[in-house]
């Protein structure tokens, strides 16, 4: 993703800032979206709907991006929580279905359960839209897997990839 739409979700959203830092456990703080910018609306609505979802229940956003990228020619958006990190965030099959893991602590209670349940939700539905959304432009798509490398992609694109 460019540099102006990368700047424009750590402007909004102060759960998206990046330090740009190696040292940064958080793949995402440390080299941003690995993928194009036809998601960003996607990404961008993902966060909006996970800062309104805190908002509703009044608590301050404990949000972490772990990693923001494209696999398998979908978006993979791993996230943790402050008080509940994640050593392991998904298997992923291709063609098949991802095993995803919504993080959690043992002291989590029935309110907080349902809240992160929630936002495991608004990012499946993230994810899930990316399967019809062309990754360079953001118009309609469908995942191509003629390719070296499996993607999501518009008419326009595809034929572009086709001819190298």
């Amino acid at each position: 993703m460019n540099d102006e739409l990368e700047r424009k979700l750590q402007e909004e959203f102060l759960f998206m800032k990046q330090t740009r830092d190696p040292k940064d456990t958080s793949v995402y703080r440390t080299y941003g979206c690995e993928c194009s910018g036809g998601w960003y609306e996607i990404i961008h609505d993902c966060c909006r709907a996970v800062s309104d979802e805190n908002d509703k229940v009044g608590i301050p956003v404990d949000f972490i991006p772990e990693q923001i990228k494209e696999k398998f020619g979908t978006l993979r958006f791993y996230y943790d929580f402050e008080d509940a990190p994640l050593a392991i965030h998904a298997f992923d099959c291709i063609g098949g279905d991802s095993l995803r893991f919504v993080p959690g602590s043992d002291n989590d209670d029935d309110e907080k359960k349902a809240f992160r349940q929630r936002i495991a939700e608004i990012v499946h539905n993230a994810e899930a839209k990316s399967t019809s959304v062309c990754e360079f432009c953001g118009e309609k798509g469908i995942i191509r897997k003629d390719l070296c490398w499996i993607k999501t992609l518009c008419d326009e694109h595809y034929k572009k990839m086709r001819m190298g």
